[in-house]
C-alpha cells in the first residue's frame, strides 16, 4: 500500500514542484498498525517521552526496562507501589499517575484497542484525550503510529506547522491548499514533513 500512496501523492502533487521534489527526495513512507498487545508499551512510552528530547525519552524508558523481572510485564510495573522505583527512573509523577490511569482505564476496558482500531481519527482522539494526562497531540500520534491512519493532521504539532509553513512559502499557496491536495495521505505527508526536518532537506533541496 505504501508504493501506491506514493504515487498518488506524487499524481496529486504535479501542480507543486517544489513539495513533489520534497516527495521524490524522502521515497516510500511506512505506516502500519500495531498489534493490540503491544497498545499499552506504545502508550507508555508515548507519555515517558513528552517534552524530551529521543536521547533523554530513550535513557528514562531504558531505566523502566531495567526493572523489569524475569517474565514480568510492563502492564506490572506502573501500580502504585512502584512509584518511587518509577520515579527513580526520572519519570514525573505527572508521568506515571498518567501510565497508571492508561493501565487502569484497559483494565477496566474503558478503552479497548480492538475497538479503537475501527474507530475513525475523531473517535480514537475523543476516546483517548478522557483519560487524564493524554492530550490531543498525543492521541493524533497514536493515531498515527501505532493505528496506522493515512489521513491524520496535527495542527498541534510546531514541526509539522512549521515545515506546513516552508512549503507553502515555496509554492506561493495557501497552507490549506497544500493539506487539501494530500488529502486523504495526510498521515504519509506528515512523515515527509518530519523526515525533511531531521535531514535537513528544507534547507539543502534546490529551490
Amino acid at each position: 500500500m505504501s508504493q501506491a500512496v506514493h504515487q498518488t501523492l506524487l499524481q496529486q502533487t504535479s501542480a507543486l514542484p517544489y513539495l513533489q521534489q520534497l516527495l521524490q527526495a524522502n521515497g516510500i513512507q511506512q505506516l502500519a498498525q500495531q498489534g493490540e498487545e503491544d497498545f499499552f508499551p506504545y502508550l507508555a512510552r508515548s507519555v515517558a517521552g513528552q517534552q524530551l528530547s529521543n536521547t533523554a525519552a530513550r535513557t528514562i524508558w531504558q531505566r523502566v526496562e531495567s526493572l523489569l523481572r524475569a517474565e514480568q510485564q510492563l502492564y506490572d510495573l506502573f501500580v502504585e507501589s512502584n512509584r518511587e522505583a518509577l520515579r527513580g527512573c526520572g519519570l514525573s509523577n505527572a508521568k506515571i499517575k498518567t501510565i497508571c490511569g492508561v493501565r487502569e482505564a484497559l483494565e477496566q476496558r474503558v478503552i479497548v484497542p480492538e475497538e479503537l482500531a475501527i474507530m475513525p481519527e475523531s473517535e480514537i482522539v475523543k476516546t483517548l484525550t478522557q483519560l487524564w494526562g493524554i492530550g490531543p497531540w498525543t492521541a493524533e500520534m497514536t493515531a498515527i503510529f501505532f493505528f496506522g491512519l493515512p489521513d491524520v493532521w496535527s495542527k498541534g504539532d510546531v514541526a509539522l506547522a512549521r515545515g506546513l509553513a516552508l512549503i507553502a512559502e515555496k509554492e506561493g499557496v495557501s497552507e490549506q491548499e497544500i493539506l487539501s491536495t494530500v488529502t486523504p495521505y495526510r498521515s504519509y505527508f506528515a512523515l515527509h514533513v518530519w523526515q525533511s526536518l531531521d535531514t535537513d532537506l528544507f534547507t539543502t533541496m534546490a529551490n
